[in-house]
């Protein structure tokens, strides 16, 4: 869906420019921007804003402005404006107050000279593998790309999360009320219906019987539910975060994608460190930090030390157990061939379309299991309820 947006921007020789584009996202206007030349500073649509500020009353940035930060500063920093200058531009022009609120106390660190990993690691508004990715240019080298691969990701994931949104949220609406019916005709249809069939000195059928058990013990749950969920805050805290994390990545499908997003993420930030002549060991401590799965981060930070005893890049990450044979493959030929910088742009280019590729292949799917399931159960509608009604009849005709 196309929008009008109002834009200002500064050109190459310093001339400010404002104007109006129409593109489908912000980021697609950067973008548009950049190529022609045009630092942009301020990118607003034309309509919805003040409805956004009305309604927005989660405390929770979402992804699409942090990803628009992220690109815009890039944009800035390598037409050569200082971070913190740059970092206060974004922070009067962003719509989101707490976001906004959050930039001007990074500008504040920063011309404290505080790093720039520590400046937005204070900030509570950035995911947790921010602060890892950018501590992958404290140095000041590689900055615009580390803040590009940060923008760049984010902005995936957005779109993710939109085309995730539009795909599911008629279907999830639709199957909720199909099992709603299912529960209506159950708890007060087929009671009726079984209280006529006693009468005939009939049972109920199987299937009636199955549902009717299943509906009283989903009953049972939601009386419990209060209780479940004080005993699940109760051990919340006894629960590590590594477990939670191990047994995500034995889940089918969302495994896979959060696995690769994070090979990816992991390749990228290494990339960058090694590139700027960082230590290996440093490098891999540093980009472990960005891999958002815990159990995974920990047991590449186990081992870490080996590396510097002579232990190679390829065998630590075979040593976990959890990366792909691909993955360490590459590793090892960059490794072999000294291009292991070469080999993680490319394993990091490799996982990323992975993830968004098995993401395009589910959600085309949705709709086809849409509509299994709402045959499913349609069929167990007619089966629970008809059923009884044809013993009925079959009495009555005897």
């Amino acid at each position: 869906m196309m929008k009008e947006f109002l834009f200002e921007g500064v050109k190459k020789d310093g001339r400010k420019v404002k104007g109006k584009k129409e593109a489908s996202s912000r980021i697609e206007v950067i973008r548009e921007l950049k190529e022609e030349g045009i630092v942009p500073v301020s990118v607003e649509p034309v309509k919805g804003k003040s409805l956004r500020l009305s309604l927005n009353v989660s405390k929770k940035v979402s992804y699409e402005d942090l990803a628009f930060f992220f690109i815009q500063l890039a944009t800035m920093l390598r037409a050569g404006i200082p971070l913190p200058t740059a970092v206060g531009l974004l922070a009067s022009q962003v719509e989101d107050s707490d976001l906004s609120n959050s930039l001007e106390e990074i500008k504040v660190q920063l011309e404290k000279g505080k790093s720039v990993a520590s400046a937005f690691a204070a900030s509570k508004v950035f995911p947790e593998f921010v602060q890892q990715t950018l501590a992958s240019a404290e140095t000041g080298e590689n900055l615009e790309e580390a803040m590009e691969l940060v923008g760049n990701y984010l902005e995936t994931v957005s779109d993710i999360k939109s085309k995730l949104m539009n795909a599911l949220v008629y279907p999830l609406f639709v199957i909720v009320l199909s099992f709603l019916a299912v529960l209506v005709s159950v708890k007060f249809v087929v009671p009726k219906v079984a209280s006529v069939l006693e009468g005939f000195g009939k049972e109920l059928p199987t299937i009636t019987q199955l549902i009717l058990i299943f509906v009283d013990l989903m009953t049972y749950l939601l009386y419990l539910s209060p209780l479940l969920l004080v005993i699940s805050l109760l051990f919340r805290n006894r629960i590590k975060k590594d477990m939670i994390d191990k047994a995500l990545l034995r889940l089918p499908v969302i495994g896979n994608i959060s696995l690769y997003f994070d090979l990816s993420r992991f390749a990228g930030v290494l990339y960058m460190m090694l590139s700027s002549a960082t230590p290996i060991n440093k490098a891999v401590e540093v980009s472990a930090g960005s891999i958002s799965n815990s159990y995974i981060r920990s047991l590449i930070e186990r081992n870490i030390e080996a590396i510097s005893k002579g232990k190679s890049l390829s065998w630590l990450l075979k040593s976990t157990g959890v990366f792909p044979n691909l993955f360490i493959n590459l590793i090892e030929t960059g490794e072999n061939s000294g291009e292991l910088e070469k080999m993680l742009s490319l394993a990091e280019d490799i996982y990323r379309k992975e993830a968004i590729k098995k993401i395009n292949l589910w959600t085309r799917m949705v709709e086809p299991i849409t509509m299994l399931i709402i045959g499913i159960i349609v069929a167990i509608i007619v089966l629970s309820v008809l059923l009884p009604i044809t013993e009925i009849t079959s009495s009555v005709k005897r």
